[in-house]
């Protein structure tokens, strides 16, 4: 998104820049000169480097699948009882958005706890979920406890918050992609 924003300015200093031209050659070469460093300076922006000062340092190293570490607990990849409410609703949203990218990955979060039983499956579902940072808006994961929880002796109330830690996986229901917490452990606040 910063990318396209600093390419949109770059084009419209390029406007800005020939709407003002003259009939002179060398003002002409100016202008162009200008332009080229003006897409320069909006590229290396985007780059999120600054003209000058960062120009001969190497591009930071991406490696596949290697994230920003969320969790500072040993054993868990994304830790989201660390994060802001508004962090914790945006990596939610993110992990709903796009599963291929945490699947497999050990997943920490703390939420309300709700449960949904399904009459025509006879399906238990249950489900960790969390509000934004103004409480007007919330997400969820669903997830599958461990053999050890019996329902409902060992299960919270609706409402209880809950801290939750599960695998990451998806599953597909009829045409839709689900997401969820396998193996999950929990406990109540």
């Amino acid at each position: 998104m910063k990318r396209w924003v600093c390419i949109l300015l770059c084009i419209m200093m390029v406007l800005a820049l020939t709407g003002c031209g003259s009939d002179n050659s060398s003002a002409k070469k100016n202008q162009a000169n200008g332009v080229e460093q003006v897409l320069q300076e909006g590229m290396a922006a985007a780059d999120g480097r600054q003209v000058g000062v960062n120009e001969g340092a190497p591009k930071p190293e991406v490696k596949k699948g290697d994230d920003t570490v969320l969790s500072k607990t040993k054993g868990i990849d994304v830790d989201l009882t660390t994060l802001s409410s508004t962090m914790v609703y945006s990596e939610v949203y993110n992990m709903l958005s796009c599963p291929e990218d945490y699947k497999g990955k050990t997943i920490k979060m703390e939420g309300q706890f709700v449960s949904y039983r399904d009459e025509f499956q006879g399906i238990d579902y249950y489900a960790c979920v969390i509000m934004d940072a103004t409480a007007c808006c919330s997400q969820g994961l669903e997830f599958v406890p461990t053999g050890k929880y019996s329902y409902p002796e060992d299960f919270p109330s609706d409402g209880d918050m809950v801290t939750v830690i599960g695998k990451f996986d998806t599953y597909m229901e009829g045409d839709y992609e689900m997401c969820t917490l396998r193996n999950a452990e929990f406990s109540v606040q």
